[in-house]
């Protein structure tokens, strides 16, 4: 129940491994509002929640390109572009879904690009994490979006310049 030192495990495995990082971006309300129960509670998870946040925030800005092949270490993938929420038509769902399949494909090296039947089986959250946190108390609301605030201009990190569905929410 600790966190991997990555900086070891890159360190260690890329002479021998290619070495690519996937980081799953979630909005940080959304992840707290799903398991308010855990750590002991809304606050304790939004601490570790933060915590983790931290360590890959400092971990990523250290680790842009693999020191052994030069290429791209990390890629981002914005949970919430692949929500049929996000948008307006059904098209623009598709499209986004289908770029970062092609994006993930190519910086993984894959040979396909495409994945038409990769979301056939998703799901959005029906959800709402606002509504579920305003059951809660206010002092632990406000005190939640403290803990937002200040993991502005941290967290998410950017994605590759360009790709719009790389540019995740807090």
């Amino acid at each position: 129940s600790h966190p991997t030192n990555m900086t070891a495990f890159v360190e260690a495995y890329s002479p021998y491994a290619e070495i690519r990082f996937v980081v799953l971006n979630r909005p940080f309300l959304e992840t707290i509002a799903s398991h308010p129960n855990w750590d002991e509670g809304l606050i304790g998870h939004s601490n570790v929640i933060r915590g983790f946040l931290l360590i890959l925030h400092n971990f990523l800005g250290r680790h842009r390109i693999d020191g052994v092949d030069g290429k791209r270490l990390w890629s981002m993938v914005c949970v919430e572009r692949i929500y049929a929420k996000f948008y307006k038509r059904d098209e623009d769902v598709a499209a986004a879904r289908a770029n970062i399949i092609a994006y993930l494909a190519n910086f993984l090296g894959w040979p396909v690009g495409e994945c038409p039947h990769c979301f056939d089986n998703w799901y959005d959250s029906v959800k709402d994490p606002l509504e579920m946190l305003g059951e809660l108390d206010h002092k632990s609301v406000d005190t939640l979006y403290e803990h937002l605030g200040t993991l502005e201009g941290v967290w998410p990190p950017p994605g590759e310049a360009g790709v719009e569905e790389q540019q995740c929410m807090l």
